[in-house]
C-alpha cells in the first residue's frame, strides 16, 4: 500500500457565556506509510495535547464538552477521539468523530478549573487507498449539561 493520510489537526475552541475550554498544541500528522499484505492498515495514535476547562460559579451545576471535525473524514478513515475526564467529571470514552458534535465529557462541575488528556486514534482501511494529504479541524464546546 502507498502512502496516505492525514496531515491533522487545526484545533480550536469556542465558549458560551463566561465557561471556557481551550487545548495545548496540535498533535503531529497522522502518516500510514504501509501495511502488511492482505491485512488492514495498524491505527496511529497521539496522546500529545490537553484541554483545559474553565467553569463560572453560577448559574449552572454541570457542563459537558463536545468535539466535532469541520468536515467528514475521507471514505474508508476515521478520527476517534477519548478525553480524560477532569476530575469529578465523566469521559464518554472513544467517540468517532464527525461534523456532529459528539458528547467527549460530561458532569463537569460549577466554578472548576482543570486539565487533561486527549488521545486520537487514526483508522484507515485498504478500501481507503492513497489519500491526498488533508487536514481537519476539531472544533471543542463546553455548554451546560443536560
Amino acid at each position: 500500500m502507498g502512502t496516505a493520510l492525514v496531515a491533522l489537526l487545526l484545533i480550536s475552541s469556542r465558549a458560551l457565556v463566561a465557561q471556557t475550554v481551550a487545548i495545548s498544541g496540535n498533535p503531529s500528522a497522522f502518516v500510514v506509510n504501509s501495511a502488511v499484505a492482505g491485512s488492514e492498515p495498524l491505527a496511529l495514535s497521539n496522546s500529545s495535547t490537553t484541554y483545559t476547562v474553565n467553569t463560572p460559579p453560577s448559574p449552572n451545576t454541570k457542563y459537558q464538552v463536545t468535539a466535532q471535525l469541520n468536515a467528514n473524514m475521507p471514505v474508508g478513515t476515521t478520527l476517534t477521539a477519548t478525553f480524560a475526564p477532569t476530575q469529578g467529571a465523566t469521559s464518554t470514552g472513544a467517540i468517532i468523530l464527525d461534523v456532529t458534535p459528539r458528547q467527549m465529557v460530561n458532569n463537569v462541575r460549577k466554578n472548576y478549573s482543570g486539565t487533561a488528556a486527549i488521545t486520537y486514534q487514526f483508522g484507515a482501511t485498504v478500501s481507503a487507498g492513497v489519500i491526498p494529504t488533508t487536514t481537519r479541524i476539531v472544533t471543542l464546546t463546553i455548554t451546560t449539561f443536560p
